[in-house]
């Protein structure tokens, strides 16, 4: 059984939590796919890269966020035009699918990892830890604190240089 294998069962069981960036990319690919790579927020993603994230989210019944993502993720899809109130639509659309977990500030800033990775990656960290869910970043600071935690995490350019 691989790391992969592990996460992938803990995914399943006891469901995802996705990271800011992925977020962000899941938003502006949703908006425009020819968007992706032009956007100044997701120019090291491509539109093969959307298409995994979706395929690894529709595996997954069970998927979480935080309000200090959202709240990051909001303030990170700033398209011009009219897409801005798509994105807006396409946000709104993923709060009402998404179970937010709530852990409060106070309580992150309690934990170690606020320190050295900052409150949302700490609250992440603490909803990983409490609720025992898989979490999907690209942030390897972030991925790097809950592997050594032992928590459930993958990167998702390792899932992108699998295949």
């Amino acid at each position: 059984m691989t790391d992969l294998d592990d996460f992938d069962r803990n995914a399943r069981a006891n469901g995802l939590l996705i990271d800011t960036n992925l977020l962000v990319l899941l938003i502006v690919g949703s908006v425009n796919r020819d968007r992706i790579s032009r956007f100044k927020r997701t120019t090291g993603y491509s539109s093969a890269d959307w298409d995994l994230l979706i395929g690894i989210l529709e595996q997954i019944s069970h998927r979480y966020t935080l309000p200090h993502v959202l709240a990051e993720v909001s303030t990170l899809t700033d398209l011009k035009g009219p897409d801005l109130e798509v994105a807006r639509v396409v946000l709104l659309r993923l709060i009402e699918e998404l179970r937010e977990f709530q852990i409060t500030s106070a309580d992150a800033c309690a934990t170690p990892l606020y320190m050295r990775l900052g409150l949302t990656d700490a609250v992440i960290a603490e909803a990983a830890r409490l609720h025992r869910c898989s979490v999907l970043t690209n942030d390897s600071g972030l991925h790097a604190a809950l592997a050594q935690e032992g928590s459930s995490v993958v990167m998702f350019n390792h899932l992108r240089d699998l295949l």
